[in-house]
């Protein structure tokens, strides 16, 4: 299932897979890149159905992808086998008729007659069933708590759009950095401050200017607190037991 139009990365967002395993802190791009254009020598297609064609053998992120790819990320971090999640994911999109399940609340948080979690009973217990994937399995039912901890921990930071059901902006770390957003529609989708300004901008300076914060903050003719969140928040990305002194 794909796109009716193509996506317009000026409104979508734009990232490469270095972007995305940076953001999402995935330990390595490869393993993103294996889930955006599969394993052809093992005859393994994608597991995500991305926005973007590649481009020169470049796989570029939609907004909506890296949403994706966070979900699959936090899932694959608990346990569960990807090949249950590629089940998962064939099911979701057949069964909501929705190309990117999960990018969408509508999907996540639909519930059934019963007030049971349709993607729970519908999408993921089967796959876990079929696949094998005791862990999964587990989750959902001896576990349920934890796999609640889990749908929270996965909207946490997230705003959907009220007409699409599907993410709009993402703030990366909403307790350390909350006022630090990604919206898709602003700077190609890269993370802001307040004032609009792309927080590696800001760092860039920051660096240029032998890490004197006042100054990048006048650079952009911005509070120096939105300069501060922003190189902390990249500070935090690059190395995350870094932190910019107060």
């Amino acid at each position: 299932m794909g796109n009716a139009t193509p996506t317009n990365p000026l409104a979508a967002g734009f990232y490469t897979v270095d972007d995305a395993a940076r953001l999402i802190e995935v330990g390595s791009a490869r393993r993103i890149l294996g889930w955006l254009r599969g394993y052809p020598d093992r005859q393994i297609g994608p597991l995500l159905h991305r926005d973007y064609q590649p481009l020169g053998g470049r796989q570029e992120l939609s907004f909506l992808d890296l949403m994706e790819v966070r979900f699959v990320e936090h899932l694959r971090e608990q346990g569960v086998k990807v090949r249950t999640l590629r089940r998962a994911l064939e099911a979701a999109r057949a069964l909501f008729g929705e190309a990117k399940p999960l990018a969408s609340d509508k999907v996540r948080f639909l519930l059934t007659a019963d007030r049971k979690n349709v993607l729970v009973e519908e999408v993921l217990k089967p796959a876990a069933q079929e696949a094998g994937d005791t862990r999964l399995w587990n989750l959902l039912t001896r576990q349920y708590e934890m796999w609640e901890v889990i749908q929270a921990t996965l909207a946490k930071g997230v705003s959907f759009d009220p007409q699409t059901h599907l993410a709009a902006r993402w703030a990366p770390r909403p307790d350390s950095f909350p006022t630090i957003l990604i919206d898709p529609r602003i700077a190609y989708g890269q993370p802001i401050v307040p004032a609009l300004v792309p927080t590696r901008a800001i760092a860039d300076i920051w660096a240029a200017e032998g890490g004197d914060v006042e100054a990048a903050a006048d650079w952009f003719g911005i509070p120096v607190e939105q300069a501060r969140d922003a190189v902390g928040f990249e500070l935090a990305l690059n190395e995350p037991k870094q932190a910019l002194a107060a």
